[in-house]
């Protein structure tokens, strides 16, 4: 791979997994400032009821699952559990998903950005290994590093 390659992927999966962790991020806020709304979409999608206690370790969970996103911390584990929560959402939501102009009366055109999204946390969890731009990634090169080097670092 040539060097000038090298440092567009890590820079473009750096873009991605910011703006994903931002759309994750403003789920959690939203569990923590309106649980109420949380409850209601609890209620509506997911078929559950969830009381304010629930809505607000939802929130703190989610909002340690973004920022493990947003700075590429355990990026197998943050990664994946990021894809899989967006993956609930995409079943859940999949009424509105296959009615984007809304002629059933249950989605809008909107929803479709769910797709686009999906796919962005599944390729971000594929090509992991290559977002190097990472806390994983500094944790790496400082590992690769002789001794003398890393702890003259500190």
């Amino acid at each position: 791979m040539s060097p000038e390659l090298d440092k567009r992927i890590p820079a473009a999966l750096l873009i991605l997994r910011f703006f994903l962790a931002i759309f994750l991020l403003q789920w959690s806020i939203e569990k923590l400032i309106l649980p109420n709304a949380a409850a209601s979409i609890a209620r509506s999608f997911y078929g559950v009821t969830l009381p304010v206690s629930a809505s607000y370790a939802l929130g703190v969970a989610e909002l340690i699952l973004s920022l493990a996103l947003l700075f590429g911390f355990y990026r197998t584990i943050s990664y994946g559990l990021s894809l899989l929560v967006h993956t609930v959402t995409v079943i859940v939501s999949w009424r509105q998903l296959f009615d984007p102009w809304g002629l059933a009366k249950v989605g809008s055109h909107l929803w479709v950005s769910t797709w686009p999204t999906w796919g962005g946390f599944a390729a971000l969890f594929l090509m992991r290994e290559w977002d190097t731009w990472t806390v994983d990634g500094w944790r790496q090169s400082r590992s690769a590093l002789p001794t003398d080097e890393a702890t003259s670092l500190q």
